[in-house]
């Protein structure tokens, strides 16, 4: 009986430290500093703009070089940034230690993860440059149509909740295959309800990043980037 409420005692002992341990690893593993650089469509830096994280009351401001560096940010935190004209603007803190926001217009910005600027660069296998020469000799009634086929890994199937898209190689815990849809800057998580609104003859060009560590959790499937003819046509445009 002594023995028992021994081995009892022990367990309640160890249990909850083990429990601290963890949580403290967990914290060393996650917790980071994070550096922000915010500049204008022609690089110029630009100060005193409001930075904070969605998790932390403390707020910052740029310096003159347009950077400002917060701590203890983890892949759950989101910055909460207020760019010039735009607003409150959200950007996912997950996978990235540090990000340059370049605010193109008065209604657009771009968002580039500074210290790996590689992911960033097109895999020309994985992009249509130019959908309205693709279109003169592969006629397509709707994006579906004018994907299949045309991007490695990317496959078009029709099931009961109607079209899906899923970028081949990603795995997911949740079942939940789709990849992000970005169109002119505007996320959307149904490939067919894009599909259903997208005229495919606005479209000026098509990318496919497999990784879409820039748009957080969202973009864990794979992203696909459209960018419409009058997107492209403005140079202000993200």
């Amino acid at each position: 009986m002594k023995k028992i409420l021994i081995s009892i005692v022990l367990a309640c002992t160890v249990l909850p430290l083990s429990a601290r341990e963890q949580d403290n690893n967990t914290q060393q593993d996650t917790l980071r500093s994070f550096c922000v650089k915010v500049v204008d469509r022609k690089g110029k830096p630009i100060p005193n703009l409001v930075v904070s994280s969605a998790g932390q009351t403390a707020s910052f401001l740029t310096d003159r070089n347009g950077m400002v560096s917060l701590d203890g940010i983890g892949d759950a935190d989101s910055l909460v940034v207020f760019l010039p004209n735009i607003g409150e603007t959200h950007i996912p803190c997950a996978g990235l230690d540090s990000v340059q926001i370049t605010v193109r217009s008065k209604t657009r910005f771009r968002v580039q993860d500074r210290k790996k600027p590689d992911n960033l660069r097109t895999n020309p296998s994985n992009t249509i440059n130019n959908v309205p020469e693709l279109l003169k000799t592969r006629p397509a009634r709707d994006l579906a149509e004018l994907l299949t086929g045309q991007i490695p890994g990317l496959r078009i199937t029709s099931g009961p909740n109607g079209l899906t898209a899923n970028i081949r190689g990603i795995n997911t815990i949740t079942g939940n295959t789709e990849p992000l849809i970005v169109v002119d800057g505007m996320a959307y998580d149904s490939f067919s309800v894009v599909n259903g609104f997208l005229d495919v003859h606005s479209i000026q060009s098509i990318q496919v990043q497999k990784d879409g560590g820039l748009y957080g959790m969202r973009g864990s499937n794979g992203v696909i980037i459209i960018t419409t003819k009058g997107a492209s046509a403005n140079p202000l445009s993200y």
